[in-house]
């Protein structure tokens, strides 16, 4: 941008051309022509806006004119996004080539040694084979935007190494004598090579290019005289604001020559430049240098807190560090007499402190606060950061570059924080101490606290309720039965029934017949070698409601002339008639049987009203009621639910005795007393019968059953023994089954022997009551959990005895309810003693605690907040009312 006054031209930015008027003269264009025209390496690494373009052209010019070939590379004109070296190199190569006027195909050279050669072979190649060879004179190449290096995606340093190559070169090869290379850009030698041994800056010149001097820009001050009488004075006040800054001058000297308004300098500089300068500032210029000063995240902060030293001491020393060549090269800061100050009085007013601080506070996480912590001085110390602004600011910290006042500020905060945490250190092991002390000693108040009895004595009730609800609701009828079963199975063998015989009907016995049921004849023949034998009585287990022949006649003869034979019948539809003359003779009794849920035979039916009104009495009862007879031993009926009969009592079962809940119990039933399997009878097989090898003393005065235990006649009952091992049968067929009962009923007549019975329901409720409290005794008076586990296992043990030396007795106890009465309660006194405990103890803390930490409030706090990380809400409910204040 240029303003013309008549022939007088001043430009704002880009290079001034050659016969530019305002081209002011420093001493940095004599060195810098001087130095190349010897063929000395230069480099010119300044901030930008400072004429190096200028520079540049006019010492090109020069040169040119003194028949030395000048070459230009401008990098900024190559890119950097998805630039591989090959391009890159090839690149400068085609600038080389146009401006030095290199007539060559190089292209065709270039992609012959690309695949042979790596990019920087390539460039020395070229400049060695042609740049050399096709120009004879000395040669200048100058490399501009050289700072462009940085942003390729590769090291540039084996770039300078090459120019650094040239130079050597010169030893080696004369032609190497004529060519030199000129740098310039925004740069520090320093940022440019990371390998300081390959750097040409150590062989080179550096051009300081300074702003303008007052005795240099005379002919600037030319173009003043129609604004001025006095262009020398209104110079020197233009170079006090800018401080020779060559944009800045450039541009304000525009400004006076185009004000219509005919304004002071005073007035121009504030309002084109100082005020709104962001949206005013064009050609761009100090948002260039805003930009420079927060281009970097990683090193802003630092910048901006070296500047802020800057403008607080309006100048520090210069010792040319890393951070320091980075702000000189951002333009706001220049080296005058040793040290580093702001570079003119207009960045002084637009970057100022408070401009400083914003940009801070955006970049800062922590600005608040080091701004308080500034103000106080640095006593301040609630200013500091802790916990995790701390660390938050730590993290941020890292691989920046911060100013002195952050690192003091952070600093100060961690050695806070450290002696916080040293404070904090001593505070938690006083609090543990103290949390210790008040535990052990609620410990001691509360370890022989035990509950109020009452309360042993309402959850014994309340555990009884519960289970005697679920005895009612049937929910442990099967438990109680396999009780029953195993008890059964437990108890010792008893000896051979002797007043029993049985003949069995097997598989063997079906095939020696070679029929199924057996004819007339045959049975007629059986029982007729059974009487032989003379027994007491006999009992035919096998329906004969048909007659198969032959043998029809004999077999009623002989029915009728055996008055103690007795046969079946089933009153239980399906219905089946039992044998006509039997019948006729009042010789029959039923064979039925019942079935509890699981399908096992427990109960006996001994008698039943039928359908006609008629008492029907079982196979069993005939038989032991026709054997008793014998011994004039008759029953005598005492009341509805009880009869006596010789030495023993029966008791009709009822539909809830013992472990059953709401059974059938119809007719007259009684639980059997299981005197075994088949190995307690005396057993004779049929064939053996029929053929008359047997002793016939066998069935001499006993009660003998016929009946079949062939597993194809599937006349087998599940029984209390199917569920147990060793001697005993899966299943009982039916004749043993009758054997058991019969056996049962002679047992308990003649002998005495003991019949199952049960308790009535107020016996059962309190036995389970009485269980289930000292069950809960235990659970309320035992502390220790060995002691507790041992004392319930001997309780548990005493009451498994009790009942299996009951039952041996023949009285069957609640045992499954009594289990449930005594674990429950024993449970429960356990779960509400420690909670009681529990809670007891948690006060007693509470108040210890008080009291031993009340004179060190922050070991308390500790403590407090401890306990309530680790209770429940209840227990926070209790803390918040012993310690509101907390």
């Amino acid at each position: 941008m240029t303003s013309n006054v008549g022939d007088y031209e001043y430009q704002v930015g880009g290079s001034l051309s050659q016969d530019a008027r305002s081209y002011v003269l420093r001493s940095a264009d004599g060195e810098f022509y001087q130095y190349l025209k010897r063929g000395e390496f230069c480099y010119v690494l300044n901030s930008r806006q400072m004429g190096k373009s200028s520079l540049r052209v006019r010492t090109m010019q020069k040169l040119g004119r003194e028949g030395i070939r000048c070459g230009f590379i401008d990098l900024s004109g190559i890119g950097t996004e998805d630039v591989t070296p090959q391009k890159w190199y090839a690149g400068m190569v085609q600038m080389l080539v146009k401006s030095c006027g290199i007539a060559y195909p190089w292209r065709d050279w270039w992609r012959e040694r690309r695949d042979l050669l790596s990019p920087i072979q390539c460039f020395s190649e070229f400049i060695d084979e042609i740049v050399l060879k096709q120009i004879p004179d000395n040669i200048v190449i100058f490399i501009d935007e050289i700072d462009h290096v940085l942003g390729q995606n590769f090291c540039p340093d084996e770039f300078f190494a090459m120019l650094r190559f040239c130079w050597q070169q010169r030893n080696n090869n004369p032609d190497y004598q004529r060519l030199t290379f000129a740098l310039l850009g925004v740069a520090s030698p320093s940022t440019l090579i990371k390998n300081k041994a390959h750097t040409p800056f150590n062989i080179g010149h550096a051009i300081e290019l300074k702003g303008f001097q007052e005795h240099e820009v005379y002919p600037l001050s030319q173009g003043l005289k129609i604004k001025s009488d006095s262009p020398e004075e209104l110079m020197r006040q233009i170079l006090y604001y800018t401080g020779g800054q060559p944009f800045l001058t450039q541009k304000i000297c525009r400004l006076i020559i185009n004000n219509p308004g005919n304004l002071s300098l005073e007035q121009i500089v504030p309002k084109y430049i100082i005020e709104n300068w962001e949206s005013q500032d064009e050609p761009e210029h100090l948002r260039t240098i805003r930009d420079r000063l927060l281009l970097d995240s990683q090193q802003s902060n630092r910048l901006l807190g070296l500047y802020l030293q800057i403008l607080q001491r309006r100048s520090i020393e210069s010792d040319n560090s890393t951070e320091q060549q980075i702000l000189r090269l951002s333009g706001v800061v220049t080296e005058r007499n040793g040290g580093l100050e702001v570079y003119n009085p207009i960045y002084d007013r637009i970057f100022n402190e408070a401009w400083v601080r914003q940009q801070l506070g955006r970049l800062r996480p922590y600005n608040t606060e080091i701004s308080l912590w500034l103000a106080s001085g640095g006593q301040d110390t609630a200013c500091l950061l802790t916990g995790e602004s701390l660390q938050a600011a730590l993290s941020w910290s890292l691989g920046k570059s911060l100013g002195n006042e952050d690192y003091q500020f952070l600093n100060a905060s961690q050695e806070s924080a450290k002696r916080e945490v040293e404070r904090t250190l001593t505070a938690t092991q006083q609090a543990s101490h103290f949390l210790a002390r008040a535990r052990r000693q609620a410990e001691e108040d509360t370890g022989k606290y035990r509950l109020n009895p009452r309360m042993l004595a309402i959850t014994s009730l309340l555990v009884w309720g519960l289970i005697i609800s679920l005895c009612l609701g049937g929910l442990l009828q099967g438990w109680e039965l396999n009780t029953y079963d195993r008890f059964l199975r437990l108890r010792p063998l008893e000896a051979t029934e002797s007043r029993i015989a049985v003949v069995t009907i097997d598989e063997q016995d079906i095939e020696f017949l070679q029929q199924w049921p057996p004819s007339d004849r045959t049975l007629t023949r059986l029982l007729q070698t059974i009487k032989e034998g003379q027994p007491r009585v006999i009992g035919l287990d096998i329906y004969r409601n048909l007659t198969i022949d032959p043998g029809k006649e004999e077999l009623i003869q002989i029915s009728r002339s055996t008055p103690y034979l007795y046969g079946i019948e089933k009153i239980v539809p399906p219905r089946i008639a039992p044998p006509p003359v039997l019948n006729g003779e009042e010789r029959v009794g039923f064979a039925d049987q019942i079935l509890d849920l699981d399908g096992k035979v427990r109960r006996a039916l001994l008698t039943v009203v039928a359908e006609e009104s008629k008492l029907k009495e079982s196979l069993a009862v005939r038989l032991a009621g026709h054997y008793l007879a014998a011994e004039n031993i008759q029953p005598q009926a005492q009341g509805k639910e009880r009869l006596q009969w010789g030495k023993a009592i029966f008791t009709r079962f009822q539909g809830n005795d013992g472990g059953y809940v709401r059974a059938d119990d119809g007719g007259y039933q009684i639980l059997i007393n299981f005197r075994g399997g088949s190995r307690q009878f005396a057993s004779i097989p049929l064939r053996d019968v029929l053929n008359r090898s047997f002793d016939k003393e066998s069935f001499r005065d006993r009660i003998v059953l016929i009946g079949a235990i062939a597993e194809s006649l599937n006349d087998f009952f599940l029984t209390p023994y199917s569920g147990g091992s060793g001697h005993f049968s899966p299943r009982l067929p039916g004749v043993y089954l009758h054997a058991n009962i019969v056996s049962q009923l002679l047992s308990a007549v003649i002998d005495g022997r003991g019949l199952i019975r049960t308790p009535d329901k107020i016996a059962e409720s309190c036995f389970i009551l009485a269980w289930g409290a000292i069950g809960g005794s235990i659970g309320w008076w035992f502390k220790k959990i060995g002691s507790l586990l041992v004392a319930y296992c001997l309780n548990l043990s005493l009451l498994l005895w009790v009942c299996y030396f009951a039952f041996g007795q023949g009285l069957w106890l609640p045992l499954i309810p009594s289990v449930l009465a005594g674990g429950i309660t024993l449970t429960l006194m356990v779960i509400l003693t420690a909670r009681s405990v529990q809670q007891r103890y948690f006060i007693k803390t509470l108040i210890l605690l008080g009291e031993i930490g009340r004179h060190y409030p922050r070991a308390l706090r500790i403590a407090v907040e401890s306990l309530k990380n680790s209770v429940g809400k209840r227990q926070l409910s209790l803390i918040k009312s012993y310690f509101p204040d907390f």
